[in-house]
């Protein structure tokens, strides 16, 4: 378990190569930087003091938001442009998501269309959507974001040329100028993420593979050849109560070695390599 020893105030931003580096300025826009290290997702975005309990002496340095979409499962409170502020002033690294329609094999959810035009333009509109969320949030113009799809027990072909559409459409919008990140969360296996490969590719990936393994080189169903540049975040345990500092939270487990939203880059965890 580390202490981070992150100094919003004045500590000098080390190498990416090397140890804890400095949250910046505190009227610096958060924007794309490099991690490597654990962190945890919640449905809801916590308070500014349940954050900070999760922040002292704890191993994580990031946490996964849920910034808007159709189908995002909780309102959000808390997420502001002033606690998007704070919390990164305080060191965190931030992991945003997005959650528009599914997979149409999906069930439990509103869907995008069987048809791949139609779907394709369908990605693109939730990216402009994304970009729109990310900008009131105060969020820099290179920030990643990433497309929550969650897997279905099974699709057909039409179901995944379907979605494989869609992520293109998401991807293709988000590189345009000022251009975004673009990121992509489903299972490894059943939502068969290593089909996503296709061009315009998502610029890094979020594996859910539940194996309670932090590599995030090691991921079921997705080829060691893809996204080996620092483009990988691995979910790899489910939702769980865990309590740091007397608070308890409901949280999913990550692994990161990829683009973030912070003030600097850091490297805490190389075991998330």
């Amino acid at each position: 378990m580390k202490a981070k020893l992150i100094s919003v105030v004045a500590a000098a931003v080390l190498a990416f190569a090397g140890a804890v580096a400095a949250a910046g300025p505190a009227n610096a826009a958060p924007q794309r930087e490099q991690l490597v290290g654990q962190g945890v997702d919640s449905c809801a975005a916590p308070s500014l003091s349940q954050m900070s309990a999760f922040w002292n002496n704890t191993p994580y340095s990031a946490w996964g938001v849920y910034i808007g979409g159709i189908d995002r499962g909780c309102s959000q409170p808390n997420l502001t442009k002033a606690w998007v502020a704070s919390v990164t002033n305080q060191g965190w690294h931030l992991m945003p998501l997005w959650v528009g329609p599914q997979n149409p094999c999906a069930s439990g959810f509103d869907h995008f269309s069987t048809n791949t035009t139609t779907a394709y333009s369908q990605g693109k509109a939730e990216a402009v959507k994304a970009w729109n969320a990310m900008s009131a949030l105060g969020m820099a113009t290179n920030s990643p974001v990433t497309y929550d799809l969650e897997a279905p027990g099974s699709s057909t072909t039409t179901c995944i040329n379907a979605t494989k559409a869609f992520v293109r459409g998401w991807v293709a919008q988000l590189h345009v100028a000022p251009a975004q990140t673009a990121g992509v969360y489903t299972s490894t296996c059943s939502g068969f993420i290593d089909q996503f490969t296709t061009s315009p590719a998502p610029d890094f990936i979020t594996g859910a593979d539940w194996d309670g393994v932090l590599s995030t080189s090691s991921m079921s169903c997705v080829s060691t050849s893809h996204w080996t540049q620092h483009q990988r975040h691995k979910q790899y345990r489910g939702g769980h109560n865990e309590t740091w500092n007397g608070v308890t939270i409901n949280v999913d487990s990550d692994c990161s070695n990829g683009p973030t939203l912070a003030l600097a880059p850091f490297s805490g965890n190389s075991a998330c390599l």
